[in-house]
C-alpha cells in the first residue's frame, strides 16, 4: 500500500476532504469569469509579485527547514508517548482491577499467586471492558466515536471475507501450536510450554473464553492497529510505523517464543488494517488466532479427547500441515494468486 500524502492511517480519512471539494466547487466562480478577475488583478500585482515570491520561498523555507536535534527528539518522544499511552492504560486499569479484587475479596483465603489462577480473569475481562468504555467517553468527548477513531466498522464487513479472516487466524494458530509440539524440547519451548500451562490452570472458563474471544482482540486491535499506528503514521513511513507496532505488539506477550511469533501476527494484522481501512477484519483474524487456545483446554479438560486426538505426533503433524496448507491457500486468495471471489469480493 503505497504512503498516503497527508499520512494517514487510511484511505477512509481522505474521505472527509470530498464534501469540502464539492462544497468549494458548488460555490466557485465560473472559469471564465474567474480568468477576467484575475486579469483585471493582475496589473496591481505585478510590482508586488517578486516580494510575494520571495515571501512565500522564506515561507516555505521554515515550514520544511530542518529541525534541530532537540526539537526531532521532542517531536518523537511526544509522538511515541501519544502512540503508547492507550497501551499504558491497557495494562493499568486491568491490573488495577486484579489488585483491587484480590484486595478486597481474596486477601485472606488466597494467596496471590492462587487467585490469579483461579479468579484473575473475571477481573482481567473487567479491566478490559472498562479500558474500552474510557475510550469510548474520549472520542465521544473529541466529538467523535470509538468506531470512527480506531475505523472499527463490523457492519461494513463482507461475510465471506469475515470468515475467511477467521477461519486463517485459526489454521495459522494451529500451524504455529503444531510446529513448536513437535520441536525438540530445549529451553525456549519449555518455557513456551509452561507458560501455556499455567494459561489454563485452574482457569474459569467462561471468563478465558471472554477475555481470549471478545475483550483482549477487540481492545488490542483498537490500541495498536487503531491508535498506534495512526499515531506512528503522522511521522513515520508505513512501513516503519508497522514495523514499530508490530515490534511493540510483540514484546508485550513476554515470552520469548510468543514474542517470536507476535510479531508476524502483527504485522499481517496491520497490513491488513492498512489495506481494507478497517480493523475489524483484524479482530476476526485474531479471535481466530486467540480460538486455538480455546479448543486446546477444552481438549485437554477431557481425558479421553485428548487421548484420542493428541495420541501421536504424527497426528499433530498432520494438524499443523493440513492448517499450513489451508493458511496459505486463503492468503493466496486474498492476494489474488488464486482467482476465487470469495475473500476478494
Amino acid at each position: 500500500m503505497k504512503q498516503k500524502k497527508n499520512n494517514k492511517m487510511y484511505k477512509r480519512e481522505k474521505f472527509t476532504s470530498i464534501d469540502e471539494a464539492e462544497e468549494k466547487k458548488e460555490f466557485s466562480v465560473p472559469k471564465e469569469k474567474e480568468k477576467a478577475a484575475q486579469n483585471e488583478e493582475e496589473s496591481d500585482k505585478a510590482g508586488a509579485e517578486k516580494g510575494k515570491i520571495d515571501i512565500g520561498k522564506a515561507a516555505d523555507k521554515d515550514v520544511k527547514g530542518e529541525m534541530t536535534r532537540e526539537q526531532k527528539i521532542f517531536m518523537y518522544l511526544s509522538m511515541t508517548f501519544r502512540a503508547i499511552s492507550p497501551l499504558l492504560l491497557y495494562a493499568f486499569i486491568p491490573s488495577l482491577c486484579l489488585t483491587i479484587g484480590y484486595v478486597v475479596g481474596y486477601e485472606k483465603t488466597m494467596t496471590m499467586e492462587e487467585f490469579f489462577s483461579y479468579g484473575a480473569n473475571f477481573y482481567s475481562a473487567l479491566g478490559i471492558i472498562l479500558v474500552l468504555v474510557i475510550f469510548s467517553k474520549r472520542a465521544k468527548k473529541r466529538g467523535s466515536t470509538l468506531s470512527k477513531e480506531a475505523t472499527l466498522f463490523f457492519n461494513e464487513m463482507k461475510p465471506l471475507k469475515a470468515i475467511g479472516f477467521f477461519i486463517f487466524g485459526f489454521a495459522s494458530a494451529t500451524a504455529v501450536s503444531a510446529l513448536l509440539t513437535l520441536l525438540p524440547r530445549f529451553f525456549l519451548t519449555e518455557n513456551y510450554t509452561g507458560a501455556t500451562r499455567s494459561m489454563y490452570l485452574g482457569r474459569d472458563f467462561v471468563f478465558t473464553s471472554l477475555t481470549l474471544l471478545f475483550t483482549a482482540p477487540v481492545a488490542e486491535e483498537i490500541i495498536f492497529r487503531g491508535y498506534m499506528l495512526n499515531t506512528f503514521l503522522e511521522k513515520l513511513e508505513e512501513k516503519k510505523a508497522i514495523i514499530i507496532t508490530s515490534i511493540i505488539f510483540a514484546i508485550m506477550h513476554g515470552n520469548f517464543v510468543w514474542i517470536l511469533y507476535s510479531f508476524f501476527l502483527g504485522y499481517i494484522l496491520a497490513k491488513t488494517s492498512m489495506k481494507e481501512d478497517n480493523i475489524a477484519y483484524g479482530v476476526l483474524l485474531h479471535i481466530g488466532f486467540n480460538a486455538t487456545s480455546i479448543v486446546n483446554l477444552l481438549i485437554t479438560e477431557n481425558k479421553e479427547a485428548s487421548d484420542l486426538l493428541y495420541a501421536s505426533k504424527w497426528l499433530i503433524l498432520i494438524y499443523g500441515l493440513t492448517a499450513t496448507a489451508i493458511s496459505i491457500f486463503l492468503a493466496n486468495i486474498y492476494t489474488g494468486k488464486v482467482k476465487l471471489n470469495v475473500l476478494k469480493s
